[in-house]
């Protein structure tokens, strides 16, 4: 079921919601893309055939300033706006049949990020967390790309924006701003992780330029719930190889299984 709901400004975000055949009652996941997606991006439907496989009702949605079919411009994408976005599902999701506390979230890149974020200022009502490629905050964002895109950051840095192609619908593409960069400086997902009570599973790809093995193994120190790491082989940001989504889909689908 695909729906349209409203934040409290009246812009209006695209909602999908799946009901599995084999649903269990109180088990329910959000599942945010990352910046520039959108919710059909592989890197939301792998994830989301794992919670369906468990039994979980899974609600994903486009975050606003995105390449989905939700309103916003792309350089207005912050992390704030994505957690922004995260919080006003969430709210609405109060009022359905299916909704439920604890429940799970998922999230891929600037959305796993938002998911980190929430889990660290809302613990009690998160009950599995699944950040995947996440950022997990600004010094640590600017760290990975000087490293690994360094002339292609300092150019954004420069210039203030960055042109992004959106392959799927052309007509669409969009500018990046580095107000994007400057607004994950506020937060440092790493050093709030030891908030976060529930079963965390950090994935990532052993060739991911932006969120590290590094980045996840200094989160991973910090958290203080049952956790784990999985980096998946020759995988980079996007898991555009289908080996890497069904890499992706399994690991999570093993560790909820293992978690619920």
């Amino acid at each position: 079921m695909k729906l349209t709901i409203r934040n409290s400004r009246g812009e209006k975000l695209s909602v999908a919601v799946e009901r599995p055949q084999n649903a269990v009652c109180g088990r329910l996941v959000f599942i945010q893309h990352g910046l520039s997606g959108h919710k059909g991006q592989v890197m939301v439907r792998r994830p989301a055939a794992a919670f369906l496989d468990n039994g979980f009702v899974v609600v994903t949605f486009d975050s606003r300033h995105s390449f989905g079919e939700s309103d916003g411009r792309l350089e207005y994408a912050t992390l704030s706006s994505f957690v922004e976005d995260l919080e006003t599902v969430v709210e609405w999701a109060k009022g359905e049949d299916f909704y439920h506390e604890p429940f799970a979230l998922s999230g891929h890149s600037l959305g796993g990020g938002s998911v980190l974020r929430f889990a660290e200022t809302n613990p009690a009502k998160v009950g599995l967390l699944v950040p995947v490629a996440a950022m997990v905050g600004g010094k640590y964002f600017i760290r990975s790309r000087l490293l690994n895109e360094r002339d292609a950051y300092r150019r954004w840095q420069q210039e203030e924006f960055q042109y992004r192609e959106n392959k799927n619908h052309p007509e669409i593409n969009g500018w990046l701003s580095f107000d994007v960069v400057r607004d994950m400086l506020r937060y440092n997902l790493v050093r709030e992780a030891g908030s976060i009570c529930c079963p965390t599973l950090l994935v990532t790809g052993d060739q991911d330029p932006s969120s590290t093995v590094y980045n996840n193994k200094k989160l991973l120190e910090c958290l203080q719930c049952r956790k784990q790491l999985t980096i998946l082989k020759e995988c980079g940001h996007l898991y555009e190889k289908r080996a890497n989504a069904e890499d992706l889909q399994q690991t999570i689908c093993d560790w909820v299984k293992d978690n619920v």
